[in-house]
């Protein structure tokens, strides 16, 4: 397990894709009806200088489609005709999050140093917005240290925690880094805060599906692309989650034969207690049954699908 952390060019940091109007809308959907959002009092400010951060960016980036007004007091988004503030000073939080929230495909986090909390190497999550959770609720985050957010992932105190740590440390404001996770699902939701862990106990009552019984329309490759930098004037450290996903149908039409065999060994990878936290068990077997040829699925044709949830 390593971070696998590398420069990104600042002008990636955030991304308008073809994707935009149905994410947006289905951000919309998510924020009102799974609330996964919210902001600790200590990390208003904060919050509010990453309002500035992203909608500065965006209006310097995509200025035909984020509008500064005449007297630049109202921001335009072109793509879905609304009109909002492009000054948070007098927003109440939910508004800021709501904004941030319905005009990027991106998650955002918040996390601060906290001295009195005795966890002074330890960044404490203080605000999010997580519409698109993998495996978790993100409403049992809030004001957690690195190290208890991570805790039920296997091998991170032994791996990873002093490293992360000393990262998020590091991190000097106008730097940006990202790194990326990936997995596969065998449902069809981008917001999944159940379904895709699991601890031993539980690992040992799952059963391998079978390939056939699956339609490989709606099992996806799930790819996190994770932006870290620090906001200079409250010196928080600011989080964009983006997640993208691909079809293992339309995946295994673009791979070769020589990338296939890569994708199969990297689900041999995931061993040991990762396996069972990640429910290999579940989908690694049937993943690569189909990955490499050996079966269709339930449903051959190559279908399209939308997200609902």
């Amino acid at each position: 397990m390593t971070l696998a952390l590398k420069k990104l060019d600042p002008n990636d940091y955030i991304t308008l894709e073809n994707t935009y109007l149905d994410r947006i809308a289905l951000r919309e959907k998510l924020f009102d009806e799974t609330q996964f959002y919210a902001c600790d009092d200590s990390a208003v400010g904060a919050l509010k200088e990453m309002y500035r951060f992203i909608f500065d960016f965006l209006v310097k980036k995509y200025p035909q489609y984020f509008v500064l007004t005449e007297k630049e007091t109202l921001i335009h988004n072109t793509i879905t005709g609304k009109f909002f503030s492009s000054d948070p000073a007098d927003m109440k939080k939910e508004e800021i999050l709501r904004l941030i929230a319905t005009n990027i495909e991106e998650d955002m986090l918040i996390m601060l140093k906290n001295p009195s909390t005795g966890q002074l190497d330890e960044y404490i999550l203080r605000s999010f917005i997580t519409l698109m959770p993998a495996g978790f609720n993100p409403m049992e985050k809030l004001n957690k240290s690195l190290t208890a957010i991570h805790g039920p992932v296997p091998g991170y105190l032994q791996k990873l925690q002093i490293s992360m740590n000393k990262f998020f440390s590091r991190v000097q404001p106008h730097e940006f880094i990202v790194r990326q996770n990936w997995s596969l699902q065998t449902h069809s939701n981008l917001c999944a805060p159940k379904g895709s862990h699991a601890t031993k106990e539980e690992a040992e009552k799952l059963h391998p599906l079978f390939p056939n019984d699956l339609d490989f329309n709606k099992c996806f490759f799930r790819v996190e692309k994770q932006c870290v930098t620090r906001l200079p004037e409250s010196g928080a450290i600011m989080m964009i989650v983006r997640t993208y996903t691909t079809s293992l149908m339309d995946l295994r039409a673009d791979l070769s034969e020589e990338q296939k065999d890569i994708m199969c060994s990297a689900i041999d990878g995931i061993s040991g207690d990762l396996a069972l936290y990640k429910r290999r068990v579940i989908w690694g077997d049937a993943a690569k049954s189909f990955i490499r040829g050996e079966s269709n699925g339930s449903q051959p044709i190559p279908r399209k699908h939308v997200f609902v949830h």
